[in-house]
């Protein structure tokens, strides 16, 4: 198994997170393909301290991953900081700029990936 460091750099100048997003969160993470192809699968969300961690319940749907995140009105900035191994297709890795709805329970993530051409949407409820 080959381990390689990943560490993905932006949003370095948004505002930090409010802290009503502080906690736990579960819900579905649900990937479109241009194909046609719909893959979703459960996940957890945990905020604390402008740091973030995404654990699956399904492997790589979407690949577990931590770093840090910041808020700027309705869009959140993740930077995955793991260390991943080379088993997946590293491009799903969440990462980036996502909008965002959040009203202190429920939040939905969504990203339109323009590069690959599909869509992530995180669907999240408060633990």
């Amino acid at each position: 198994m080959v381990v390689l460091p990943l560490v993905f750099l932006a949003c370095s100048d948004m505002a930090l997170n409010p802290p009503e997003m502080e906690g736990s969160f579960e819900g579905t993470f649900t990937i479109s393909h241009s194909t046609g192809l719909v893959e979703t699968g459960s996940v957890t969300f945990t905020f604390i301290d402008n740091r973030y961690t995404c654990t699956p319940n399904t492997a790589f749907l979407p690949p577990s991953g931590s770093g840090t995140f910041v808020v700027e009105g309705n869009i959140i900035c993740l930077a995955d900081t793991v260390l991943h191994t080379a088993e997946f297709d590293w491009t799903l890795i969440l990462t980036g700029e996502f909008s965002m709805l959040f009203d202190g329970t429920h939040m939905v993530l969504d990203q339109h990936d323009q590069k690959y051409q599909r869509h992530r949407r995180i669907d999240l409820r408060r633990r």
